[in-house]
Order: structure tokens, then sequence, then C-alpha cells
């Protein structure tokens, strides 16, 4: 009889792993679909099977396999905007059941990405940045779907704490590339790897990011009230002239306490610009150029103290918009000396650094919020916030003078660029990872499906 239960759960299993092959949908296991947790041997209940809960776990990370296999969907800020205008329960609950199918398709392609990447790129920290993305992956599809108002306040707790978990992976992936280069060392062309691996991943990072917090916020719109000229945590009027002097008061301060003086700053131009968009990117973009561009003038001013009539110069912050159809400019400009030739092609890399910090081993990193400058991810994270919704960041530098950032935003339907995973589902399909190629990440645009209504 043991032999029988056996080999018609094993057909179940089967039977639904062809059945998603075919489809190229991700399938799903425990009491939503037919499958029961219990213990010791497989058992026929009508037509549900019960298996041990660490059976249950290896048929959830089977199909974190598959899922990866499928492509995400896009977003875009006016799609955004248009969806969580007036939300109410039921707007709710489409946004929660759309995070329900999407968010584990995103954290399988990120738990997939390092497991199936070349054996040299394995560190302890990517093997950890894996591990937490696969078992926020597990949370989910053990989560119940939410279609009612306390399974979607649960779901809510869940993304809570996967925020949290999942702060932590700037400073793990900043520790995994310090330590391949400085203690393995990097060919040329791994060092193009690592380059590609990391913008892909950061900018998926970001799209999950988006949608989290775009959830928990509405979620707190409809719970205490929706704030004025938000759309969850879309701001509808936001003000690069606003954010942009919040940053920089920040940076000054940071500034004071670390180098113990900071040059004054200036915001200047079309003052009086605003558009949707999330606040909090712009805020990181302004505060990781502003942190370079003034410790970048108080360290190129010290040759000039003994001259008369001395100050420090300030930082100018300058906004343009031709037009409400066009992009949204935002100039940050220094007189901090500017880039030597030489090093203009490393700014943007991975763990591209200046600054010394005599306080902390060479490949150990901890989650410091506030510090001026350390880990070698600011400028090009900053860039791909960027272009995360069609915008971008550049640098024009006059070496012995001075740098200027050039920050292009998208004034309305931007819409979120991913990098291309066919390689990854290839490699998954096929179950054979090529570690001698090199993946080019080709950013594409896609036109955006109702990112709440997938089917």
């Amino acid at each position: 009889m043991a032999v029988v239960a056996w080999a018609l759960g094993r057909y179940a299993f089967r039977r639904r792993f062809h059945l998603t092959r075919r489809c190229s949908r991700p399938f799903s296991f425990g009491q939503r679909r037919g499958f029961q947790l219990g213990k010791g041997v497989y058992g026929v209940h009508d037509q549900s099977v019960t298996i041990s809960k660490q059976r249950y776990q290896e048929l959830l990370v089977a199909e974190a396999t598959q899922m990866a296999q499928v492509r995400q969907t896009s977003v875009s800020i006016e799609l955004m905007r248009k969806f969580g205008t007036n939300p109410t329960l039921d707007t709710l609950l489409k946004s929660a059941r759309f995070l329900y199918k999407e968010l584990p398709v995103r954290y399988a392609i990120r738990a997939k990405e390092f497991e199936l990447a070349p054996s040299w790129i394995k560190t302890q920290p990517f093997k950890q940045i894996s591990d937490m993305y696969m078992q926020c992956f597990l949370d989910l599809r053990s989560a119940q779907e939410p279609n009612s108002a306390r399974a979607e306040e649960k779901l809510c707790e869940v993304l809570s704490s996967h925020k949290e978990r999942l702060a932590l992976v700037i400073s793990l992936l900043a520790e995994g590339a310090t330590e391949l280069k400085s203690k393995r060392g990097l060919t040329p062309g791994e060092e193009e790897y690592l380059q590609d691996i990391l913008d892909r991943f950061l900018t998926a990072r970001i799209g999950t990011s988006v949608l989290t917090s775009q959830h928990l916020a509405l979620h707190e719109d409809v719970v205490d009230g929706r704030r004025n000229g938000y759309v969850g945590a879309l701001q509808l009027d936001c003000s690069p002239d606003r954010v942009f002097r919040d940053a920089a008061e920040s940076v000054r301060l940071m500034c004071q306490r670390e180098l113990g003086q900071a040059p004054g700053f200036v915001v200047k131009g079309h003052l009086d610009v605003k558009f949707p968009y999330f606040p909090a990117h712009i805020h990181y973009i302004g505060c990781e150029l502003l942190k370079n561009s003034f410790r970048a003038t108080i360290e190129h001013s010290v040759q000039f103290r003994g001259e008369p009539n001395f100050s420090i110069p300030n930082v100018e912050i300058v906004i343009g918009a031709s037009s409400e159809d066009e992009d949204v400019c935002i100039m940050i400009r220094d007189r901090g000396g500017g880039i030597p030739s030489s090093a203009q092609k490393d700014v943007w890399r991975y763990t591209h650094t200046t600054w010394d910090s005599p306080g902390e081993e060479e490949t150990h990193y901890t989650r410091r919020d506030g510090i001026l400058a350390g880990k070698g991810f600011g400028l090009p994270l900053s860039r791909l916030y960027a272009r995360f919704f069609g915008g971008d960041l550049e640098l024009c530098s006059l070496a012995g003078i001075g740098t200027a950032a050039y920050v292009r935003l998208k004034r309305l339907g931007g819409v979120e660029q991913n990098h291309s995973h066919n390689d990854l589902a290839r490699s998954l399909s096929v179950g054979n990872y090529h570690q001698d190629r090199l993946h080019a990440a080709f950013p594409q645009t896609f036109t955006p499906r109702y990112p709440f209504e997938r089917d």
C-alpha cells in the first residue's frame, strides 16, 4: 500500500512539473493546490497528497528553479500613479495579489544568479545573499494568498521583514567584490563579468524595492489615510529643489563631523520644477554625488589656505527643464580638483574608492548609515537609480579644476529598465552553465503591462 501511495504522489509531482514546463508558468505546492503537509510516508486523501515538511521545502526549492525562467513584469511610474490614486481595500488586494505572484519570480532569479555563477565568484558573502533571497522566496510561497484584508496584512508583515533582511545586501556585495579583487585577483574578463552581474543584480534589487515600498505605502494610505501629494511612495509633485537641499544639508553635517569643516552650497535654475517621482531615489543620487563633491572640495582647498582672501568654494546645484515634455536635468558642479585622466575609466567600477578608512579591516563591511565614503558602490549605484526609469548619470571632469555631474530624470512615464536574463533561463533549462562565457547586460525597455492585472 505504501508503494502505491508513493507512486501516486510521484505521479502527481511529475504531472504538475510537466504541465508547468509546457506553459512556462510557476507551479505551487502546499494546501493551496492540493498538497497537505504531514509527517511520515506519502498518503492519498481524495486529490491531496500528504508530505513531510522537509519534502515540502525541497519541492519549493525545485519550484524556484522553474520560476527563475519566468520573465518578470516591468513597471512604470505612470501606471503606479494611475493605479494608486484614491486607493481602496480592493485596490490594495489587487496590488497584494500581484506581488504575491511577481516577487517570488524576482526572488528566484536573484537567488539562482549567484548559485549558477562560475565557481570563482562564489565567495561566502555572495552565497549568503543567495540564501537570503531563497529564504524570501520560501516565505512568500508558504504564505497565504492575499484574498482578504487579514491575509493582506500578513503579507505586509512578510514584506517588511524582507526589507529588513535585504538591507544588508549592499554591504555583502561590497564585501564579496572586495574579497575577490584583493585576495584572489581578477583577470580583465572576470572583472567585466563581475561588473555585469552586479549591474544586473542591483538593477533588479531596485525594482523589487520599488514594488515592496509602493505596496507598503499604499497599505498605510488605506489604513491611516492618504497623504496629500502622494500615491504610495510616489510623490506626485516631487521637487528636485527641495530634495537636493535636504540631501546637501545631510551631507554638510556628515562632512563637518568627519572632516571638521564643509563647503557651502547653492541651488539655482528652475527651482519651481515638480514632477511625479520617487523622492527617495533622487535623495540617494544627490547624497552620493554631493559626498564626492564636498569631500573633493575640502581636500583640494587645503593647498590654497595660505592665500589671502581664501574661502572654500561653494558646490553648485543647477536644475533645468526646458518644457513639460522634456526630462529634468540636474547638474552638480564643484571646484574639487577634478578626476585625473588615468582614473576616469575606473570611477564606474564597483569597490573603486579613494577613501582611506583606517579603523576597518580591508574586506569587512557593516551597514553604516551616514558615512561620507568607503565602499565604492555609491557612484555606480547612483547611475543605476537614474537609469532605472529611463534617465541617466554622466560625469564631466576637468583635471585640476573640478567635476560636473549631470543627472537626467524622466518627467513622466519612465519604464523600469530590465536586464535580459535569457542566459540564466537557458542555463537552468539545459542544466549546464558555461563558466568561461561572459554575459553582457543588454538594457531593454519593455512596454509594461498593467502591473496589477497579471494573468
